[in-house]
């Protein structure tokens, strides 16, 4: 049974999330990647509307400013919010500056980008330390919590 989506802008943000989410949590949901910003938020008010599932929406800053990234997410959430029934929750997250940004937290993860020109070879060398570590980051244990409490809730 599908408890949530999760909506990200790439194939390649979703290689990533797919490496660094337990499996516990992505088993049961629907990743959904789109092409930018404005498919995304299109894509999330009609999962939203349409199947009535808890939607995490993940997105790049490409900023690191607060006050701009919060009035994207605000914005998103005014987007969002006439398209979300009673009871079905949505979150906005924003990847500060970008999503692959995570990779830089782990020294020897930011190794491997110094050495590889694809992202995707960079994604499937993780190994399962370096996959621990990354899971430790602020936009993911986020993430964690928020699909956590959708598993709660259905419980």
């Amino acid at each position: 049974m599908t408890s949530a989506y999760l909506v990200i802008e790439s194939e390649t943000d979703l290689a990533l999330l797919r490496k660094l989410l337990p499996a516990a949590l992505a088993s049961d949901l629907v990743f959904y990647a789109t092409k930018g910003r404005s498919s995304v938020y299109s894509a999330a008010g009609t999962l939203l509307s349409d199947r009535a599932r808890p939607v995490a929406i993940l997105v790049d800053a490409h900023t690191q400013d607060p006050d701009e990234i919060q009035e994207k997410i605000s914005l998103a959430n005014t987007i969002l919010l006439p398209a979300t029934p009673l009871n079905v929750s949505f979150k906005v997250l924003q990847a500060v500056p970008t999503i692959a940004s995570i990779l830089t937290e782990d020294p020897t993860t930011q190794e491997l980008l110094t050495t590889q020109i694809d992202l995707s070879a960079v994604i499937d060398r993780l190994t399962s330390t370096q996959i621990h570590t990354l899971q430790q980051h602020p936009l993911i244990q986020q993430l964690i919590e928020f699909l956590s409490g959708l598993t709660r809730q259905i419980a």
